[in-house]
C-alpha cells in the first residue's frame, strides 16, 4: 500500500470515528482534493492541503477565489479546483437554501440573507438579478455579469431580455462591494436609474437594488432611491 493511500485511509477512518467536526482544516481539505501531481511530499494529501491553505489565505481565501484562480495553485489543477469550489457551493446552498418559490418576498432583509453567503466574500464584483412573478415570488436567480474589484458593467438589454424570457414582470438587482463598504456608488445610482427608465418601456419593474458586503448591506428601495 502506498503512503498516499495509507494517509487517505487514515483520514477517512478518523472521519468515520469522530465526524467531520473532529477533523482539522487540513484533513478535510485533503479528503476533497486528494493528492497532487508528482510524488514529492508537498504533493501528498496533507502536504497539498497545507500548501493550498497557506497560498490561498486559509479557508476564507479558498471560498473567495474562483476555480480558475485555484487551478493555478501548485499541485491543485483544474479538476481538484472544480471539486473544491463545488464543495463550497454545496455547503453554501445547504446553509442558505433558496427562498421558497411559493412565498412572496416581504422585505430587503430576506434578499440580503439569501445573497450574503454567495457574494459578500468575493474579491470581484458580481451582479445578479432575482426575477419575480406578479406576487413578488422568486422565479429564478441569474448571474448577469462579473467584473473587477471596483466595477462590473451591466447591459440593461441583458437584464430585460432575461425577464421577458422568464415572463417576470419585476426583478431585484443584487451585487456586492468587495471593498466592504455597502454604500451605493455614483455608478450604482446611475445603473439603477437606467434600469428604472428602461423598465418603463418594456413594462418590467425594478423593485429594488440591493448591495451586500462584509461591512453590511444597503437597499436602495429602503433608502428611497428608486
Amino acid at each position: 500500500m502506498s503512503s498516499t493511500h495509507s494517509t487517505m485511509e487514515q483520514i477517512r477512518r478518523h472521519f468515520l470515528e469522530v465526524g467531520a467536526e473532529g477533523l482539522s482544516d487540513h484533513e478535510l481539505l485533503a479528503l476533497v482534493v486528494g493528492h497532487g501531481a508528482g510524488g514529492r511530499a508537498a504533493q501528498r494529501p496533507l502536504g497539498l492541503a497545507e500548501s493550498t491553505l497557506h497560498r490561498a489565505g486559509g479557508l476564507v481565501g479558498l471560498a473567495r477565489h474562483d476555480a480558475l484562480h485555484l487551478a493555478r495553485l501548485p499541485g491543485l489543477g483544474r479538476a481538484r479546483a472544480c471539486l473544491l469550489k463545488a464543495a463550497f457551493e454545496l455547503g453554501r446552498r445547504a446553509a442558505v437554501p433558496a427562498p421558497p418559490a411559493e412565498i412572496p418576498l416581504r422585505c430587503s432583509a430576506e434578499v440580503v440573507e439569501w445573497f450574503r453567503c454567495r457574494l459578500q466574500d468575493l474579491e470581484h464584483e458580481s451582479i445578479h438579478a432575482l426575477l419575480l412573478d406578479g406576487k413578488n415570488r422568486p422565479l429564478r436567480s441569474l448571474k448577469l455579469a462579473e467584473g473587477s474589484w471596483s466595477s462590473c458593467p451591466v447591459d440593461p438589454k441583458v437584464v430585460f431580455a432575461a425577464c421577458l424570457r422568464q415572463g417576470a414582470p419585476s426583478f431585484i438587482l443584487v451585487h456586492n462591494h468587495p471593498s466592504g463598504d455597502p454604500r451605493p456608488s455614483r455608478e450604482d445610482l446611475e445603473l439603477t436609474e437606467r434600469l428604472v427608465r428602461a423598465g418603463r418601456l418594456v413594462n418590467v419593474r425594478l423593485v429594488d437594488h440591493v448591495i451586500v458586503s462584509r461591512g453590511g448591506s444597503v437597499s436602495l428601495a429602503d433608502r428611497g432611491l428608486l
